[in-house]
């Protein structure tokens, strides 16, 4: 039966352990700790020294101030993100495509309903736009233009 962390230097070890997918084995060898020595520190039985400490707080990606003191609860040099991954991923690709063109999408998903929106999104046919410099003069300015090989359904 395995024994539960009884320090918080296990615990924060063992939760950021989990968290990156390591076992002592593989923390070893990222951290250039002795597996045998993260054994020890895992049962309760030793404490690193400073030099392991710090090894073993970059290879979790943690501060050595927040795995070495106890009284730290949470890590002070981590940056808390008060935002979701898929709203952080939303954020990044409306500052990609610039803040008019997102609040001009935004404003259009407002005005005619998240279901219409999507539904006129997914079915979108592809547009290709000519500049008026590249156009040949005898060509209808009132002829959109359409890819090569497909009709216009509308």
């Amino acid at each position: 039966m395995e024994e539960k962390p009884t320090t918080p230097l296990q615990q924060k070890l063992l939760t950021q352990m989990v968290r990156r997918g390591l076992n002592g084995q593989r923390l070893a060898r990222i951290s250039q700790v002795s597996d045998s020595e993260i054994s020890r520190i895992l049962a309760g039985k030793s404490r690193p020294g400073l030099e392991n400490a710090f090894r073993l707080a970059k290879a979790v990606g943690v501060s050595l101030d927040y795995l070495a003191d106890d009284a730290l609860e949470t890590d002070p040099a981590q940056r808390s993100d008060p935002l979701s991954a898929e709203e952080r991923r939303i954020l990044d690709l409306a500052q990609s495509i610039g803040c008019s063109r997102a609040m001009q999408l935004l404003e259009n998903i407002r005005i005619m309903g998240y279901e219409i929106a999507m539904s006129r999104l997914l079915n979108a046919k592809p547009v290709i736009e000519v500049e008026e410099s590249n156009r040949p003069a005898n060509a209808a300015a009132s002829i959109p233009a359409s890819p090569v090989g497909r009709a216009n359904s509308a």
